[in-house]
């Protein structure tokens, strides 16, 4: 059994892959902005945010256009709607690029590497988790070598358009990472695991899942049937044919981010685009689509027709066109405790046929399974990997990101990041489990009572017009304002506690962090304190003393945000808050008096 920590942080923490602290950073950044806005603090200092979460999260960058995943569980959206957390991160690293082009910071952050141990490691596979786990094993003093199968590095990120990730983006995110610490990468080969046993002291095989699902019996064999993977590749290499797509008709099978990138990118071709998805159109439904909100919004203001519901029972070919039948799909998932398991159920008296001139699928990608057959494997046939610690079996073999377990960039980047930490534990003869948990976080409810919440409007960078951006790959979403972020950031309510943020310790408004404490020998339970609490923080206890029941305040240190409220409303003195004890404000006071 794995073992299991449960913790209470914010939502959009809990959510985050890579458990960035988003509270506080946004707080950090509302107060810089507002300073450097108002002349009294220096632009440079943004770059201290970008160091702290670089070192967090060496592609950052990628997740502040890509990602997003923090956004989902905001408790802002039970006021109005969520904070867009992702442009808040893309605008810090937005900003700290442009600043190295213009030559105001140097071309790399300073980089703390300690001193060579002596050991290499091999990392095939140079997407995400491959980049990170090179970062941080190269930072702990290892010789890391990556391969790369490609010419370049990146692996599916490559393959997400550059209207929404541009390539001079992650070619300058991943060149933060190889360059400085000097990772020796080989590219355009990918050899075997049996060839590196011999030469390397650890493994770390990050390969993905770049080949794509069988398409099904009744589709094959018609010279038009393609696979989204393959074009998305020749799209990101530049060797797609241009006039290939040009005014025919396509149709994409799938509800992914990858199918409705598809269509969007062959709508750029002069494709007239179709998506069919077995997901239904209802978010809120156990079998609502799962792609990207934004893109299927972007793709059917770009009229990508979307057929919602559908499953392809067959192909045909007439008149030099495509004929498909699809069927209703009445339900995708089962539902089994938390599980959802896919089952898709098909009404097929309900039949709808749709023509098309190219047929693409994008039904899920596969690992290779040829170039992992030599590792152990388990009862199912799935290679024998720990899921906390990412070893296979007891070798010096670990396995990291979509070869491992399918999911989004930022996921593959944590699982990069701890995969590393186990290698170097295992290189220094550590326990791989001491301290490892697999988490469960609690997220915490809206600090404040939901009425008592101002209402405040979102901020979003615009987007180009339809009509402009159809004809190009351009960046469709332009990034924050400066006086953006400080309006979006300042819609954070700040519900992780204090020691998950501190960033008014880092801004200097406090020494340390500051709680309530309870003066017992003047409170009486009058109750006061806990009507002022705007966090529910106080609660009244019962004791006997004196043969009599008395009641005191007793506080949550953990809910508890120092803010002095219950002090200034006591009539008693019977709470304090440490640094705003009455005596001392006195002192304070006839101090700025006596100047």
């Amino acid at each position: 059994m794995v073992p299991k920590l449960s913790l209470s942080i914010s939502p959009c923490r809990g959510a985050c892959p890579v458990k960035r602290p988003i509270q506080r950073h946004n707080v950090l950044l509302h107060y810089l902005a507002q300073g450097i806005k108002g002349g009294l603090v220096e632009e440079k200092q943004l770059v201290t945010i970008v160091d702290e979460i670089f070192h967090l999260n060496p592609l950052f960058g990628v997740c502040g256009y890509v990602c997003g995943l923090c956004e989902k569980p905001c408790n802002r959206g039970e006021v109005d709607s969520h904070i867009h957390i992702r442009f808040v991160e893309r605008f810090i690293f937005d900003w700290y690029r442009e600043q190295v082009s213009k030559g105001e910071l140097p071309p790399y952050r300073p980089i703390n590497k300690e001193a060579p141990k002596g050991k290499k490691v091999a990392i095939v596979g140079g997407g995400p988790a491959g980049l990170s786990a090179s970062f941080f094993l190269a930072k702990a003093g290892y010789d890391v070598h990556l391969f790369e199968s490609k010419g370049r590095l990146g692996g599916a990120l490559r393959l997400i358009p550059s209207f929404r990730l541009p390539d001079d983006v992650l070619d300058f995110a991943i060149d933060q990472i190889i360059t400085p610490l000097e990772i020796n990468i080989h590219y355009n080969t990918t050899p075997s695991i049996a060839s590196l046993k011999s030469e390397y002291d650890a493994i770390l095989v990050s390969t993905g899942t770049h080949l794509p699902r069988p398409v099904p019996p009744f589709a094959k064999g018609f010279e038009e049937v393609e696979n989204a993977i393959e074009i998305l590749d020749k799209i990101s290499e530049g060797t797609l044919d241009k006039d290939k797509y040009k005014g025919k008709k396509i149709l994409v099978i799938g509800g992914s981010g990858v199918a409705i990138d598809t269509a969007r990118s062959l709508v750029r071709f002069g494709a007239d685009a179709a998506l069919a998805c077995l997901e239904s159109e209802d978010r809120t439904s156990k079998d609502g689509i799962l792609a990207n909100e934004e893109d299927e919004i972007g793709g059917l203001e770009e009229n990508v027709t979307f057929y919602y519901s559908r499953g392809l029972q067959n192909v045909e070919k007439k008149n030099g066109q495509l004929h498909l039948t699809f069927a209703r799909c009445v339900s995708v998932y089962d539902i089994k405790g938390e599980q959802k398991i896919f089952n898709p159920q098909f009404d097929y008296n309900d039949l709808i046929t749709v023509k098309t001139d190219y047929l693409i699928f994008a039904i899920g990608q596969l690992p290779d399974r040829d170039y992992l057959q030599d590792l152990p494997t388990t009862k199912d046939g799935r290679v024998d990997v720990n899921p906390l610690t990412f070893q296979v079996a007891d070798q010096n073999i670990f396995m990291a990101g979509d070869v491992f377990r399918i999911g989004y960039a930022s996921q593959a980047i944590s699982a990069g990041k701890e995969a590393a930490i186990s290698i170097d534990r295992y290189l220094q003869g550590k326990d791989l489990f001491k301290d490892r948990y697999e988490i469960e976080y609690s997220p915490k409810p809206l600090p404040y009572p939901v009425e008592t919440i101002a209402r405040k409007q979102d901020h979003k960078p615009a987007i180009r017009p339809v009509e402009e951006r159809i004809h190009n790959f351009d960046l469709e979403q332009f990034g924050f304002t400066l006086d953006e972020l400080i309006a979006e950031t300042g819609r954070c309510l700040h519900c992780g506690g204090c020691e998950n943020c501190q960033a008014c310790v880092a801004l200097g408004f406090r020494d340390e962090l500051c709680k309530m404490y309870v003066i017992e020998e003047n409170c009486d339970g009058c109750g006061f304190c806990i009507d002022a609490c705007p966090v529910g923080a106080i609660r009244l206890k019962e004791f006997k003393a004196d043969g009599l029941i008395k009641r005191i305040a007793e506080v949550d240190t953990v809910r508890c945000r120092g803010c002095g409220i219950c002090q200034a409303t006591c009539p008693k003195n019977g709470c304090a808050v440490k640094g705003f004890e009455p005596e001392r404000l006195r002192e304070q006071i006839r101090e700025i008096l006596g100047r």
